[in-house]
């Protein structure tokens, strides 16, 4: 039976030639493309390094950069859209509806994924925990053994290439973002939405539309597959009206009919036509905060269901010390413990990084607002945090809704006693540092993304990371 995209024989363009689109040229001329046209908004000088490194395909790839030249897909049968294209941007760069109304195949790296694997997929997408989620996936599936495990998606690197070798005995996990899923007519086997949250509303402009996107996942579900959904989260726990896959929830605030809970200070896994299980303690975990915990739920449900025994699962929690820049111990200096958690790019995130502390926090905050309202975790600033630095070009947005909260909030609710402004994180590990005291937390949790200061949220964990590590002994 012929895949639903077929590449032998075709015309193929690449729009934007990123890591993805890098992956599918490969792909593509392997499998018998008869030619490979990229375009991209960067320079030619820019993408000069990704063509190069595609340099040994044997189709050659010509480029079209400087924009997105309609020329590159004009004739093409087969078109892949990059994820990091903002959704919509048809109506900026016209052609793509042409094209599929002239009987060209859209698609993209996840779709063509889920066509071609052999083994079952594990995919998770939220707002948030998406890749702790599925890192503890991964350590769990190979801690149990005896099938090979890929691990990818939105984490490492793409996995097109890597599934030739995979059979339906093995499996696959992967984190989606929503772009990710933004062209996908395909569902996972397993399927979860750990949250959503408001995000990303600079890019689609309405909660709904951001709401829409996440629930792709498993909009194109059987009943033989299975979605998990956040009991305790509006949006995912209605996601089930648009999915014909077999519902498991979790929850970290009461007992599930099928799926994991916490009940009684411990894990319980209910699995259909299982009896119900003991893992562990949910205090058992390294992890700090109940969204973590919530997190392995998830885990749980999804690891379970490809059958990880619970003992497995409790070991994997027992040992699992996170992924880097989420709730990120960085060092203890006289007293003070250091924190990096610069995936916190949205408001919601941020307020899970306080409410996963009791000590004293001194808070790291700024960036750029992806046009999210700030008047929740404002609250939870004035109340507890004693001290915050604000950064980047949305500091006047954040010391707004910082003045509008202290003004709303009774002066014996609260705790904070220092808003500081300033130009760098350098200066903000030094501010702080200098105010904190023995027993205090200084945690990088800014609610807003990077990419007005630094290229990514990772470059920002390592400047504050540097930041602290240098303080003088």
């Amino acid at each position: 039976m012929a895949h639903a995209t077929e590449l032998r024989g075709k015309r193929v363009a690449l729009i934007g030639l990123g890591i993805e689109s890098m992956a599918l040229a490969r792909f593509a001329a392997h499998e018998g493309a008869t030619s490979l046209t990229a375009t991209d908004n960067r320079s030619t000088e820019a993408v000069a390094a990704n063509m190069a490194a595609l340099a040994d395909l044997p189709v050659p790839i010509s480029m079209l950069a400087g924009g997105f030249q309609e020329a590159a897909w004009a004739d093409a049968d087969v078109i892949f859209v990059s994820p990091g294209i903002t959704p919509g941007f048809e109506i900026r760069v016209p052609g793509i509806d042409e094209a599929a109304a002239r009987g060209a195949i859209i698609s993209n790296h996840t779709q063509l994924l889920f066509e071609r694997c052999p083994a079952p997929i594990i995919g998770i997408t939220g707002s948030s925990g998406k890749t702790t989620t599925t890192s503890i996936i991964g350590e769990m599936l190979h801690a149990q053994g005896g099938r090979r495990v890929l691990v990818g998606g939105n984490i490492g690197i793409p996995l097109i290439n890597e599934i030739g070798a995979l059979t339906a005995a093995d499996v696959v996990a992967l984190e989606l973002s929503e772009v990710q899923l933004a062209r996908v007519h395909t569902s996972p086997h397993v399927g979860a939405i750990t949250n959503i949250t408001p995000d990303h509303l600079d890019r689609y402009g309405t909660f709904e539309r951001y709401i829409q996107a996440k629930r792709q996942i498993v909009r194109a579900m059987t009943p033989d597959d299975y979605a998990i959904l956040n009991l305790e989260n509006t949006p995912s726990r209605e996601s089930a009206a648009f999915t014909h896959g077999q519902v498991l929830h979790f929850s970290s605030q009461r007992q599930v009919e099928l799926g994991a809970d916490v009940t009684g200070g411990d894990i319980w896994l209910r699995l259909p036509g299982r009896a119900p299980i003991r893992v562990c303690g949910a205090d058992e975990t390294p992890l700090l905060g109940l969204h973590n915990v919530e997190n392995i739920l998830v885990a749980c449900i999804a690891t379970g269901l490809m059958g990880v025994e619970p003992a497995t699962m409790a070991g994997v929690i027992r040992s699992f010390r996170g992924v880097h820049d989420r709730l990120e111990f960085v060092r203890e200096w006289h007293g003070v413990r250091f924190y990096d958690d610069s995936i916190a790019t949205s408001p919601s995130r941020a307020m899970a990084g306080l409410r996963a502390f009791t000590t004293p926090i001194l808070l790291v905050a700024g960036g750029k607002n992806k046009e999210l309202p700030w008047d929740d975790f404002a609250k939870q600033i004035v109340r507890r945090v004693r001290a915050v630095t604000v950064m980047g070009v949305s500091s006047d947005f954040i010391l707004t809704a910082i003045e509008a909260a202290q003004a709303t909030i009774p002066p014996a609710e609260q705790q904070l006693r220092q808003v500081i402004r300033v130009t760098s994180i350098e200066e903000a590990v030094a501010r702080l540092a200098a105010t904190a005291t023995t027993g205090d937390t200084v945690l990088l949790s800014p609610g807003c993304a990077s990419h007005d200061m630094f290229t990514n949220y990772e470059e920002r964990g390592r400047r504050f990371a540097d930041a602290v590590r240098a303080l003088p002994e």
